[in-house]
């Protein structure tokens, strides 16, 4: 079984608002585990250096919940808690076969899944690990 996918993005800019709603459609093997189907996409966003982008099930961020973080200067995504990498994409998709996934932007900003990266700034680390443990 084949899902067909759709993916579309955030603008993160007035300049990037003209090529908007950045849509891709792909087909994908429905066998395809969601952990490999977010690596193969973690490219599709804007890879800006201080950017971080939160991947949602859905169109848009209030209709899906959170799947995973990606950024160009992490080696691998990191998945929210609740989602399952080893889910095939098949059981997620709808009677359609379709499957909808949105990425918001974040600029610099804690990470919601994981540690915070490391800072060169002492304090600016420590800060940011006591608001990742308070969210």
């Amino acid at each position: 079984m084949t899902v067909k996918v759709v993916l579309t993005r955030d603008s993160v800019c007035m300049a990037d608002d003209c090529d908007a709603p950045h849509q891709q459609d792909a087909t994908v093997d429905g066998a395809t585990t969601l952990g490999d189907f977010v690596t193969q996409v973690a490219n599709y966003p804007l890879r800006m250096r201080g950017a971080r982008w939160v991947m949602f099930r859905g169109w848009n961020h209030a209709e899906g919940s959170p799947i995973a973080e990606i950024s160009p200067e992490w080696a691998s995504p990191r998945f929210m808690a609740g989602a399952d990498p080893l889910l095939p994409l098949a059981s997620l998709a709808g009677p359609d076969g379709d499957l909808n996934f949105f990425f918001q932007y974040h600029s610099r900003s804690v990470p919601l899944a994981g540690p915070p990266d490391p800072s060169p700034n002492r304090l600016a680390s420590r800060l940011a690990l006591w608001l990742a443990e308070r969210r």
